[in-house]
């Protein structure tokens, strides 16, 4: 298991070979339905500023939201997706990085971060969160979605083979993670990743939450 901690299992294979992942062809992916409820929200309460997505993959979230924010910034763990992203999306500053360590930028810096599907691939939920709120100003968002353990995981847990998926919390454990962090709930949406390019909506085998930092630090 001490291979999957390592960045190169996020090379090509992960993204096109469904090796120790659930893609086949991660350019299939249509963004614009992946990712309509985080650019419907940034639309509706327009958001603007600085935005980090960490764990940008190939930049498909960067490319959604770029007519709403004036900077852009990516961070990833896998140079293949940096070297995809940097093509779909040249004008985004990018960073080789993960979440589990501290962030190559500014603290109190983004007006916008959005983590989906990252942080289940670190070994310290936690930290990896506080890292990321580090970097967010006073009444900035925080856009995250997980796989969570709950009932629909014990059906559909074993279509997810994804091997670098090792912190997959409970609700209340996330929860706390969160309020530990002074992170207001602003909303949450179950779904299904099924098969993994869609979201079956209300089946809670993944939670997206949209959080709000209510204090400076």
């Amino acid at each position: 298991m001490v291979r999957f901690f390592m960045k190169e299992a996020f090379g090509k294979d992960y993204f096109y070979g469904k090796r120790e992942s659930n893609y086949s062809n991660y350019d299939s992916i249509d963004a614009s339905r992946q990712f309509r409820s985080v650019v419907s929200f940034i639309k509706k309460e327009n958001v603007r500023g600085k935005f980090l997505d960490a764990g940008c993959a190939f930049g498909l979230l960067l490319r959604e939201v770029s007519f709403f924010f004036d900077e852009l910034y990516g961070c990833d763990v896998s140079k293949f997706a940096l070297e995809k992203a940097k093509q779909k999306i040249p004008q985004a500053k990018l960073r080789l990085s993960s979440i589990e360590e501290p962030l190559p930028f500014q603290n109190v810096a983004f007006d916008c971060i959005t983590a989906l599907d990252v942080l289940e691939h670190t070994k310290d939920l936690d930290a990896s969160l506080g890292n990321l709120v580090k970097k967010l100003k006073k009444n900035g968002y925080l856009i995250i979605s997980l796989p969570i353990e709950a009932w629909p995981r014990k059906l559909f847990g074993p279509l997810d083979k994804d091997k670098t998926h090792i912190s997959v919390p409970t609700e209340a454990k996330l929860v706390t993670s969160i309020k530990k962090r002074k992170l207001k709930i602003l909303s949450k949406k179950y779904f299904c990743p099924f098969p993994f390019l869609y979201k079956i909506p209300f089946i809670p085998v993944e939670i997206e939450m949209i959080l709000q930092k209510i204090t400076e630090f």
